[in-house]
């Protein structure tokens, strides 16, 4: 026992060992320096939040600013996104309506994807078609492009029927998305409410929004958010039943038959939904082969271009990342090479002087 501790009183329990350290437990007895203590400890843990909060903050920045630029060239906007312009009000070239001697005619008809949003026009998959069958077939190709972006599979089947045939086509091309089964109404609705939601949030936008980290947490929470809706809604418009997906059918057995009647061949490129892993967890797969199932029923050729996709990041695929996803100039040169490809199987019109070449891409 030290020997300037008193000894307890006879009869006196002695005291329990006081475990860890003495000095601590006496000022825990103390209550004005148990509190000032505590506060102590609040200040610290808050400092560390707010320390911890800027290093990541600054760490979020840096890493924002130091994102691979987009690769290609930048986004076509303005009046060159819809050069060139003919008389029939197509982004096309002017084109007789009498074919050319010695000439043969591919027909694109499609959306917005078909007209090339956000690129050069002599790089849409269209164009790179009509050179690559100029060159695999040694004669003269043109592509005839009646696409309008935000129409739907009815209104192409119109297109078609009202000015494509004009055009004397040895092959017509449907280029197909698959939200070509929407009402346009309820998606013009759509677009016009998210513009409006934007353009209020521009306006007013929190303080919060100053910061790099809490906006990049709140843009990834609603875009996973957005993107889960809009999953479901393309997977309601292909459920049984469902009223787009049965005027998509009739338009596509429309089409058909009206080629099939003109012996003309008849294919079907169908895109893949780009913000979405192209992998197996690509959410649309089972679509796919439901709007193949229709047009092969139909007698038409189908290019599905997911498996070329395949594996693929799809931020490289389109033009401005979530803010235009389009397709960019290396998704068209890939469904330019994929449609090639299965045209090698179909029988398409001889050339005039018999010869055939390599297929290429330029």
């Amino acid at each position: 026992m030290n020997p300037k501790t008193p000894p307890p009183p006879l009869g006196a329990k002695s005291p329990a060992p006081i475990p860890g350290d003495p000095e601590r437990e006496f000022l825990d007895r103390q209550p004005g320096r148990r509190k000032r203590r505590r506060a102590a400890e609040g200040l610290l843990l808050t400092f560390g939040v707010i320390l911890g909060f800027v290093v990541i903050e600054g760490v979020t920045r840096a890493q924002l600013r130091l994102l691979p630029a987009k690769q290609g060239y930048s986004p076509v906007r303005g009046r060159r996104s819809r050069e060139p312009r003919n008389s029939a009000g197509y982004r096309d070239i002017e084109h007789a309506s009498q074919k050319p001697p010695g000439t043969r005619r591919a027909l694109f008809v499609g959306d917005s994807f078909t007209y090339g949003v956000g690129i050069e026009f002599d790089d849409t998959y269209a164009k790179r078609t009509e050179r690559g069958l100029s060159t695999a077939r040694s004669e003269r190709w043109e592509s005839i492009v009646l696409a309008v972006p935000g129409i739907d599979t009815e209104q192409e089947e119109a297109i078609l029927e009202n000015e494509g045939f004009a055009y004397s086509p040895d092959l017509v091309v449907l280029g197909y998305v698959l939200n070509d089964a929407e009402d346009p109404g309820a998606a013009e609705q759509r677009r016009a409410r998210d513009w409006s939601e934007a353009e209020a949030e521009k306006k007013s936008l929190p303080f919060w929004r100053r910061s790099a980290l809490l906006s990049l947490v709140a843009d990834r929470l609603y875009a996973t958010r957005e993107n889960r809706a809009r999953i479901e809604n393309h997977l309601a418009l292909y459920r049984d039943g469902a009223p787009g997906f049965a005027a998509v059918r009739k338009s596509i057995d429309v089409m058909a038959a009206q080629c099939r009647q003109r012996n003309i061949p008849f294919v079907v490129v169908l895109f893949p939904l780009f913000a979405n892993p192209l992998d197996d967890r690509y959410p649309f797969a089972a679509v796919h082969q439901k709007v193949a199932t229709v047009a092969r029923s139909a007698g038409a050729t189908v290019v599905d271009l997911l498996p070329y996709y395949r594996g693929m990041d799809w931020r490289l695929l389109v033009v401005e990342g979530a803010l235009d996803e389009h397709p960019n100039e290396l998704a068209h040169r890939i469904a330019a090479q994929a449609l090639l490809a299965a045209l090698e199987a179909v029988r398409l019109p001889a050339a005039p002087n018999g010869g055939e070449g390599g297929s290429r891409v330029h």
